[in-house]
């Protein structure tokens, strides 16, 4: 009874069957690799020459995994915005300084820079670099403010900011993003290879930041039969502004670390057979001892 209760476990338990199955896949897979090499060189040999190509192939997956994160192999932190303060109001008191020289004063209203293409809002950012002092300006559609508001909409859940818990009790106004690694300057070839071959020269990546103002909604109700009515700002509340950070995550370090790691006793390895196989080589050269006459 206690085998059949063990068993029935074993095959409920999917963490216990995973494990059962990568030990079994490898002593089958791996030890009949081994077996066929132990029957032709003897058995610390065929371990040396498996073991060796069990680390050559891991440094193919290894590279494989290097290149193309998003596979099936190892992945580490992925590269998200992270919330370093969050301001009310005025922004000359942020912390970060070049948040401090943002002005919205003379900017388009939210209202009308929705109505604008992503070419449109950029030559409005552009036109107000003095008020903006570098920062740029970003559309609704680009793929940093969506990610900006995405964590901000994360932290205002959690109950950061009293009142502001749903996506319904704010809206958002202006976006801007600063820093970073630089982009390329025209639409030519070689300005497309100059800024690629730079960018991934660059040891190291300029810290990139962003700011997303937001501001509480009036309270309205809806409807009996009617859709909820549209979110409107509340002008007399005060614009909250949120400073992010761009962490650029550890995604590939995983990958890289297998593949060095892999490649390291790959070559230790390799040295041990050739080491091997220059004493084999000597012991095989070496001349006959001479024989000795007998009575």
């Amino acid at each position: 009874m206690t085998l059949v209760n063990t068993i029935a476990g074993i095959a409920w338990d999917p963490q216990i069957r995973g494990i059962l199955t990568v030990v079994v896949g490898v002593a089958v897979l791996m030890g009949s690799v081994y077996l066929l090499l132990m029957t032709n060189v003897a058995s610390r040999l065929g371990f040396l020459l498996a073991l060796t190509a069990v680390f050559g192939w891991m440094i193919i997956h290894g590279l494989t995994w290097w290149l193309y994160p998003p596979g099936n192999g190892p992945i580490g932190r992925i590269p998200s915005w992270q919330i370093e303060e969050i301001n009310h109001g005025d922004l000359s008191l942020a912390a970060l300084e070049e948040a401090r020289e943002i002005d919205t004063s003379s900017l388009p209203s939210p209202e009308e820079l929705r109505e604008l293409s992503a070419e449109e809002v950029a030559e409005v950012s552009e036109e107000h670099q003095d008020e903006l002092q570098g920062w740029e300006l970003l559309p609704e559609g680009e793929a940093a403010r969506g990610e900006a508001q995405t964590a901000t909409d994360a932290a205002l859940a959690e109950g950061v900011v009293g009142g502001l818990s749903t996506t319904a009790d704010y809206v958002y106004l202006y976006a801007f993003d600063i820093g970073g690694k630089p982009e390329r300057q025209g639409d030519g070839m070689w300005d497309r290879v100059t800024n690629k071959v730079t960018n991934t020269l660059r040891i190291t990546s300029p810290p990139r930041y962003a700011v997303v103002q937001l501001q509480p909604t009036i309270a309205q109700e809806a409807e009996p039969g009617e859709p909820p009515p549209t979110p409107e700002a509340d002008p007399s509340a005060n614009v909250i502004s949120v400073v992010l950070e761009r962490d650029l995550g550890e995604r590939r370090l995983p990958a890289a670390l297998v593949t060095l790691g892999s490649a390291t006793i790959f070559g230790l390895l390799c040295v041990m057979l050739h080491q091997r196989d220059r004493r084999v080589a000597e012991h095989r050269s070496a001349p006959l001892p001479a024989t000795t006459a007998t009575e």
